[in-house]
């Protein structure tokens, strides 16, 4: 699985909140003291809250701001200039209108509980306030979330929030798979080693 800034964000709610039933071991029925055990977690460590990267089971997380140190914004603008035709994942599910390459805006810090869900229109631009980069939202880019708003139907809050997920997971499965595609074709590295 791919996270763009994994170690710094991501990688503390997946491990914070991952269920001890997703890596159950089966150990033989004979042994009475031990009838279930947990698999451990791999991981590597930048330091003890934040993680390189991390395997439970089967499931390999990866950080691609280790390989593509840059914005999601700006790796869809550089891709961008190579082609839509390069966004594969992105136009088969939301079309190829110019309103969905570029990463979308999302009133993080107004998101404060379920009932924001019930929201039957785009919140205002000062929702959208940053608190992170403690930035407004620039008003091209609430232009554009209003758009969206518009040109996809959207009836309610979770309408906008799940299109903004969705955008966000194409974008960078496009983006990192165009990366992957372009390492195996100039230095022969298998895809299964990034």
């Amino acid at each position: 699985m791919v996270f763009h800034n994994l170690k710094s964000y991501d990688a503390h709610f997946v491990m914070k909140h991952f269920k001890k039933q997703y890596t159950a071991l089966s150990r033989d029925q004979d042994d009475d003291e031990h009838k279930e055990a947990y698999g451990d977690i791999r991981a590597t460590p930048l330091n003890g809250e934040k993680y390189l990267s991390f395997q439970v089971g089967n499931l390999r997380f990866i950080d691609s701001f280790q390989f593509l140190s840059t914005s999601l914004d700006n790796l869809v603008s550089l891709l961008l200039k190579s082609g839509r035709d390069k966004f594969i994942h992105t136009t088969k599910h939301l079309g190829d209108d110019d309103l969905v390459f570029a990463k979308g805006v999302y009133p993080y810090s107004y998101m404060t509980g379920p009932e924001k869900f019930t929201e039957t229109q785009l919140p205002p631009i000062e929702a959208f306030y940053n608190t992170l980069e403690d930035e407004s939202c620039p008003p091209k880019n609430y232009d554009r979330a209003c758009e969206i708003w518009a040109h996809y139907d959207m009836k309610t809050m979770p309408d906008y929030h799940d299109h903004y997920l969705l955008s966000d997971v194409l974008l960078l499965a496009d983006v990192f798979g165009n990366f992957r595609n372009s390492i195996y074709d100039q230095h022969r590295l298998p895809p299964s080693t990034l």
